[in-house]
């Protein structure tokens, strides 16, 4: 058996390095200085309008959206991501630009970042200023080498997970060494907790971009000959016994845990060795493991105080662990439930105990091997949600804690009946959900529109067993009713709700195609839905494929030459919109390469392109939009050939741009995505995810690195180690 899994990795590359511990921020290792955005308050992030090539109902883009509300949801910080709307910004694609912060699926490796053998799965390239200050921030998925899913289809990474961890490396947070964060270094594709933040996650983002005043504890950690332990971490958990926050040691073995609420919390310390350990770091800190896990007492902490513990002194080191980067962490535990665990590690033999810092959750061992334990928790519905530790002690009383292993979740909601079950797309009906599990905070998922609970416009919570909202305008077709609580979890009925909306075609790219067929043609426009047909000039068009909702992609199957005739889309409900194309006798134009692929954004270079039936009638455009084929610039003809055509090309903004040839006399057209990259010319590149950036104006240098990139390896059960994704040919470290 073979299972997809993930470890996020900072990439360091010519002196760019990101700190990785706990909660503690992104810092640059040239200067010690953590990167920051100069207007916390509106850090604008565009969702690229293509998506994913994995989904085609338009659930991709919510999905994303609802990443950014885990973030936004955040109280007493400044920190706000602001989602730009603008269609024209959403059809961009040249996420190198400072002045845009996109979102986007690289479906062939348009960044560079994703080539053949690449084993990332999403990354968060970072540009700043060696003040700290960030100039530009993207989020990148692997579209080409992975899959994604909104559904929870097996095998496919959940987009809504995904998202929400690479948008706390936009932010300037970097991973955790709680088990349970969402800036945890490893997921697995059956992970979906992710999704919500956890309190070290909160405090991470508060203590970025305070508005408010929170509490501290502070403390040493040394040995017993009085020599400090360093790299250690420091976790605390709050009266319930949930995680709150942890921190590192530093070089003199002090710590200050930030952004506690008023509260009494118990202090521990314990190596960072597994499932998170220093080959997941960079080097920019010493960790330390050589000790063992220490309760360190208790603290009191007020309102805006550093409350302090003072030097403690840590246990000796043990060879007891619990806790492996192949486990799925959080582990699940459901309130009012009793659930069945696996956990890896060393020295779990038999006549071991294992607790959880909630006294109240049973934990019921089925069985000690020495290399993992099987486990029930049995939770009481009165538990406290959040993230539990989970300690072990072996028979000669030596002691090991997992810091935010257990995450503790209701049980998850059922949508049962929704009614009514249709409604026109233009919005207004009332909508009542009925089913179980229903909470505060909640949000209903129907089409492209999110519902919160609580919020304006939002769901309205009747009851545990009851929703009701008002329909906004929701594009058309047939839809899944989601009801997620603030957890992650979520109930869902398939198929549940139907939205009647009249398609509407905006362009068709090209609008001449070949008559004996083969011509790929792409439709624009809204509320597309799948199982839609096209037809031209009543001829059925076999080979469609529904993009989005806004995108469909047709091989024409050939008609007599002549038109324009009438292209027809029609969507499963019945509904119809038009628009035209026709044939022509002559073959369409075929481009097979572009070489060199690559030049300055000056342009002027010379580039060779290959194909069939090229001739002396045909246009060449760079950088033309891949949907509809507008704009772009026209480059110089130098010669033609039948089977090539040299062209200067033209300087366009640095970016990956498609090569587009046009046929001036009938409008036939073919198109690369993709087929070119325009380099900056101030910029010096490197292979890889990272490189470094000399501006050509002041302020200075400014760095580039890929924050939270996702590596994936493989487990084989039974077949010894994982193997891992490497970064080792660009000279960096990866785990």
């Amino acid at each position: 058996m073979v299972r997809g899994k993930q470890v996020y990795t900072v990439v360091s590359l010519l002196l760019v390095v990101a700190l990785a511990a706990a909660h503690v921020r992104i810092v640059y290792d040239g200067n010690g200085q953590a990167i920051y955005w100069n207007n916390p308050s509106s850090v604008s992030v565009v969702i690229q309008s293509a998506g994913s090539d994995n989904i085609n109902d338009g659930s991709d883009e919510v999905a994303l959206r609802n990443a950014i509300d885990a973030w936004n949801d955040v109280s007493s910080t400044t920190a706000t991501l602001v989602e730009v709307q603008s269609a024209a910004q959403k059809a961009r694609t040249d996420w190198q630009a400072d002045d845009i912060h996109l979102m986007m699926f690289d479906e062939s490796n348009q960044s560079g970042y994703f080539g053949p053998s690449s084993g990332t799965v999403a990354v968060t390239p970072l540009t700043f200023y060696i003040t700290g200050a960030i100039i530009d921030a993207d989020v990148l998925f692997n579209g080409g080498g992975y899959q994604f899913t909104t559904t929870g289809q097996s095998g496919r990474f959940d987009i809504q997970d995904v998202a929400t961890h690479e948008l706390g490396h936009l932010l300037g947070l970097d991973h955790s060494g709680v088990a349970g964060a969402t800036m945890f270094p490893y997921v697995d594709p059956a992970v979906i907790l992710h999704r919500s933040l956890s309190a070290d996650d909160v405090g991470g983002l508060r203590h970025m971009y305070p508005a408010g005043s929170f509490g501290r504890i502070g403390g040493s950690l040394f040995r017993s000959d009085g020599t400090p332990v360093i790299g250690a971490q420091i976790s605390v958990r709050d009266s319930a016994g949930r995680t709150a926050g942890a921190i590192l040691t530093n070089s003199a073995g002090a710590f200050t845990v930030q952004a506690l609420e008023p509260g009494t919390y118990s202090v521990l310390a314990v190596p960072m060795d597994q499932p998170v350990s220093a080959a997941n770091l960079s080097n920019w800190y010493t960790i330390q493991t050589n000790f063992g896990a220490t309760l360190m007492g208790q603290a009191v902490v007020t309102g805006g105080g550093t409350s302090s513990i003072g030097g403690q002194t840590a246990l000796p080191n043990t060879s007891l662990s619990l806790g492996r980067s192949f486990d799925d962490f959080p582990q699940r535990v459901t309130m009012g439930q009793t659930t069945t665990h696996l956990l890896r590690g060393a020295g779990l033999v038999p006549g071991s105990t294992l607790v959880a810092s909630d006294p109240s959750m049973v934990i019921t061992p089925t069985g000690w091997n020495g290399s993992s334990v099987q486990f029930q928790v049995t939770c009481p519905a009165s538990v406290s949600l959040g993230h539990f530790d989970l300690s072990v002690t072996d028979p000669l009383g030596n002691l090991e804690i997992l810091v935010g292993g257990l995450e503790v979740t209701p049980p998850n909601p059922t949508v049962t009946t929704v009614s009514p079950s249709a409604a026109i797309g233009a919005g207004g009906a009332v909508i009542s959900l009925s089913g179980t599990g229903f909470r505060p905070g909640c949000r209903v998922i129907l089409g492209d529109q999110i519902y919160e609970e609580g919020q304006p416009g939002g769901a309205i919570l009747v009851s545990s067993t009851s929703l009701r909202l008002v329909l906004a305008p929701t594009i058309g077709g047939l839809h899944d009713v989601v009801v997620m609580d603030r957890s992650g979890v979520e109930g869902r009925k398939v198929n549940g709700f139907t939205v009647q909306a009249n398609p509407v075609i905006a362009s068709v790219f090209p609008a001449v195609g070949q008559s004996f067929g083969g011509t790929l043609v792409r439709i624009t426009g809204s509320d597309f839905q799948v199982g839609s047909s096209v037809h031209i000039d009543g001829a059925f068009q076999s080979l469609v494929s529904v993009i989005s909702p806004s995108e469909i992609e047709v091989v024409t199957t050939g008609g007599v030459p002549g038109g324009p005739y009438i292209l027809t889309v029609q969507v499963p409900s019945g509904e119809v919109a038009s628009s035209a194309f026709q044939y022509e006798s002559k073959p369409d134009p075929v481009l097979t390469e572009v070489s060199p692929a690559s030049g300055t954004d000056k342009g002027g270079n010379t580039v060779t392109l290959s194909g069939l039936q090229l001739h002396s009638d045909l246009e060449v455009v760079f950088g033309a939009n891949p949907s509809t084929g507008q704009g772009g610039s026209l480059a110089q003809v130098l010669t033609v050939t039948e089977s090539q055509i040299e062209v200067s090309v033209p300087a366009w903004s640095a970016s990956s741009a498609s090569v587009l040839l046009r046929d001036s006399l009938t409008g036939q057209a073919f198109m690369l995505t993709g087929a070119y990259t325009y380099i900056a010319s101030s910029q010096s590149h490197v292979g890889g995810a990272c490189g470094s950036v000399i501006p050509t104006v002041p302020p200075g240098w400014r760095d580039r690195l890929s924050a939270g990139g996702w590596l994936l390896f493989l487990l084989v059960f039974g077949l010894g180690r994982a193997r891992r994704g490497s970064l080792a040919a660009l000279g960096v470290r990866a785990s």
